[in-house]
């Protein structure tokens, strides 16, 4: 069954999430590859390695993305917080095959009705330099069984560098489509997926340890830190060394 979205929690959550991701983060940048706009089903892959990620998967939505938007979240975490359902989260229990047969099925139906998907193949939280990915094979399911439609991964890298603050990396990729792989057993597919998720994400942290981010745009200015505000304070202060 389709979850019942919810426009005032959307905008109540949108608006929650600003502030505490300026709170929380120094800076977000952001990477946006997608080359066109075209209409039909979209899968977008995520990978998942911090408590942040179903929030960010909306945010993305709501601020960047900006479609009708739906995603596969585990069980436990749409228990704990019930609000997932009203913001397009859809539970899955992975260690159950009915489950996630039943909603693998869902999934299908909403690509083939043009929706988008985010899925977190990894299927639980991993640390973010885990490789190889734990990679489960529900997108390959869903280029096999659903209508034409594009693959995109996403990449979401937390790292701390200069400042007092975490910095939140962002890379959505390049569309990917679902003819690409035709002729490919699922486990094809499935190798494949992972592989483009892998180096995505191992390009963020190259990236990084070369200080070259250029390719990333700020998307969002974290609140004064502690240092910055320091910094302030001593601008205001008056000059007290001697004149020789």
């Amino acid at each position: 069954m389709k979850p019942e979205k919810s426009k005032r929690t959307e905008r109540l959550l949108s608006s929650f999430l600003t502030y505490q991701f300026k709170k929380h983060f120094y800076r977000v940048y952001i990477q946006d590859q997608r080359t066109k706009s075209a209409s039909g089903g979209k899968q977008y892959l995520i990978n998942h390695s911090s408590w942040w990620d179903g929030l960010l998967v909306f945010y993305l939505n709501q601020k960047v993305v900006k479609e009708d938007s739906y995603a596969m979240m585990s069980r436990k975490g749409v228990e704990e917080f019930p609000f997932f359902s009203k913001i397009g989260a859809f539970a899955v229990d992975p260690s159950s095959p009915k489950s996630l047969i039943r909603q693998l099925k869902l999934a299908k139906d909403l690509l083939d009705d043009q929706k988008s998907i985010w899925i977190f193949p990894q299927g639980k939280e991993e640390h973010i330099e885990k490789r190889p990915m734990t990679f489960m094979s529900g997108p390959a399911y869903l280029v096999e069984q659903a209508d034409k439609h594009d693959i995109i991964p996403v990449s979401a890298y937390y790292t701390f560098r200069h400042d007092q603050r975490p910095e939140l990396f962002i890379w959505i990729g390049k569309e990917i489509s679902s003819t690409a792989f035709d002729g490919m057993s699922r486990a094809q597919i499935n190798e494949s997926l992972k592989t483009s998720c892998e180096r995505q994400l191992d390009q963020i942290k190259t990236d990084l340890i070369e200080e070259q981010i250029t390719g990333y745009s700020p998307f969002l200015k974290g609140f004064p830190t502690a240092s910055e505000w320091l910094q302030f304070f001593k601008r205001l202060s008056p000059d007290k060394k001697e004149k020789s």
